[in-house]
């Protein structure tokens, strides 16, 4: 008999096939790893630390030489985490302490993790995963045993998943992911969606409910998980999948056109990108141009910040994969938070999300911000076009007019150099803070555009670590009291008169996109493979209609009632 089991859908898809359990060895199931002295400890230590770091930069450049720059930033820094000394030197004080090499590298990583995800008790949070991933791979590497990895076509039941792992396997053995921990968000589900494999995850109690099955199936944009599916099972999963393909491949036949409403409204569909490499992608996709270049690329896996030469290539680079026409939005490095940067030397925070990083790093690394955008500036300059820069983490006007400061000095110093430079950079704020929100008229007066970062903006407003697993049902950007504030957000907009985009998840969500443009924001920038689905639902609906889904989204007390008034206008394609 088969069973049904709900998850959150993570990566589009649909696969069926054998079950292949991943399982976390844990301290007690670790190798043994002998040695004689504390020295030999230590030295067993940093050699397996550097071979971790050379396999997951081998990682990172298959995936970058495979066409995925931008996923290879995880593994890259992951690289860089096996021998950060918060992990390898504590370690090393743990073995001359008297622990075993093993149990010292895996209680340095645990102690890591907890700072990274923020919260002390958040075991499945996705930056905890990457750290505790790495560790494993340190302790594989100084005991020489391999990696479990399935021998036949599979879909992986884990508790949760390290995301190298996903590299790891070969081609064609992995076929979907379905996790009881985890979230849409996490690393794991990124690599996933990048790389074709349907994945579910939050589905609670599924180690258990699996213990005895050996076929599974997993549906990406349900949330599903069939365990040991029968015959009508499949049927209706095939029949899923047919209509899918169909839907795909007319959503697909859209992309030589503008996006618009059914009624003509233009909404224009920006593409996030993580690195010039990703222009193609998303010009291929149809994209209108760049709503968020993350530029936390360059500044990873290095022991000094990048040039201001190396910057201004890659920048210029991508200016001019799209042309004078179509804008490119540079994002100023969004570091420190959940992605540390040793170079830095910022402390340890007890919470680094709410900690000092993006703009808030001008205060005490002014230098750093000006040379990005003294970058940008000359970039724009040789490559013919007007630049547009954003800081993310704003949280008052002071971090505003910081932002200006920055921008109008670094300029200064451009034309002082005697360089072709712009006379103006269109120059925005993401807006993800609640205070930033409730901000909004004040801070519109001071700048050209607004840009909301749904990811972190969920997770402020709802107090809910979007990297926590049990806190799954609170990480819905649909839910009502996000869908408010980006309505006070569009309204503080408004008294300005500059426009607004958004470019977290719930843009790249059909669903979400929809409530967003019936709530007034004028651009949506997403991931390119999810340009073609969000074109195609707009194509389906006319903005009356839209206006009137986003009153009764604002008016409803749940994420699922949002979804389920959806539902009633959405038409299938």
């Amino acid at each position: 008999m088969s069973t049904l089991l709900a998850g959150m859908a993570a990566a589009p898809g649909i696969a069926v096939g054998p079950l292949w359990r991943y399982r976390s060895r844990g301290a007690a199931g670790m190798p043994v790893v002998a040695i004689d002295s504390r020295a030999q400890a230590e030295a067993a230590i940093r050699r397996a630390a550097e071979l971790a770091e050379r396999q997951l930069a081998e990682l990172a450049a298959r995936l970058r030489s495979s066409g995925h720059p931008g996923d290879a930033e995880i593994l890259e820094a992951q690289a860089l985490m096996a021998v950060d000394p918060a992990i390898v030197d504590d370690a090393i004080r743990h073995s001359r302490d008297g622990m075993g090499p093993v149990d010292a590298v895996l209680a340095a990583a645990e102690a890591s993790a907890r700072v990274l995800a923020g919260l002390d008790d958040a075991l499945l949070a996705a930056r905890a995963a990457d750290v505790r991933d790495v560790a494993t791979r340190i302790v594989r590497a100084m005991s020489g045993a391999p990696t479990d990895l399935p021998t036949e076509p599979s879909i992986v039941v884990a508790d949760d998943l390290p995301p190298s792992l996903l590299v790891d396997v070969p081609p064609g053995l992995l076929l979907g992911v379905a996790l009881a921990g985890g979230s849409p968000t996490a690393h794991v589900a990124i690599l996933a969606r990048s790389l074709g494999l349907p994945a579910v995850v939050a589905v609670a109690g599924l180690p258990d409910a699996a213990r005895h099955s050996v076929r599974i199936g997993v549906d990406g944009e349900t949330g599903e998980v069939i365990l040991d599916p029968d015959a009508a099972d499949l049927q209706t999963m095939a029949d899923r999948q047919a209509a899918r393909g169909a839907r795909d491949r007319a959503a697909a036949a859209l992309r030589g056109r503008r996006a618009t409403t059914a009624d003509g409204r233009h909404v224009p569909l920006m593409a996030n990108i993580r690195s010039p490499q990703d222009a193609t992608r998303a010009l291929e996709a149809g994209a209108e141009g760049v709503g968020l270049f993350r530029t936390e690329y360059l500044f990873l896996r290095r022991q000094a910040p990048p040039t201001e030469a190396e910057q201004t290539a890659e920048y210029r680079r991508a200016m001019e994969a799209f042309g004078p026409d179509r804008p490119v939005v540079v994002r100023l490095a969004d570091i420190g938070g959940d992605k540390p940067i040793p170079y830095l030397g910022l402390p340890e925070e007890p919470n680094p999300f709410l900690g000092v990083r993006a703009i808030r790093l001008a205060r005490n690394s002014r230098e750093l911000l000006l040379t990005q955008l003294r970058a940008v500036w000359r970039a724009a300059g040789e490559a013919g076009t007007t630049p547009r820069a954003m800081a993310a983490m704003v949280s008052t006007v002071a971090d505003a007019r910081l932002l200006l400061e920055l921008r109008d000095e670094a300029r200064a110093d451009v034309v002082a150099s005697g360089a072709a430079c712009p006379e103006r950079m269109i120059t925005g704020l993401m807006i993800e803070v609640p205070s930033a929100a409730m901000m909004a008229p004040e801070l519109a007066r001071m700048v050209d555009f607004f840009s909301i970062g749904t990811n972190d903006l969920t997770q402020y407003v709802l107090a809910a670590d979007r990297g926590n697993a049990a806190l799954a049902g609170l990480q819905d950007a649909l839910h009502p009291a996000v869908l408010r504030t980006i309505a006070t957000i569009v309204a503080g907009a408004a008294t300005a008169g500059i426009p607004v985009a958004a470019c977290g998840e719930l843009a790249g969500d059909p669903a979400g996109a929809l409530v967003l443009v019936g709530l007034g924001v004028d651009e949506l920038s997403v991931e390119p493979a999810a340009l073609d689905g969000v074109r195609a639902a707009l194509a389906s609906v006319a903005l009356p209609e839209l206006k009137a889904l986003a009153r009764r989204a604002l008016a409803a007390t749940d994420a699922e009632t949002v979804r389920s008034y959806v539902r009633e206008i959405a038409r299938p394609e």
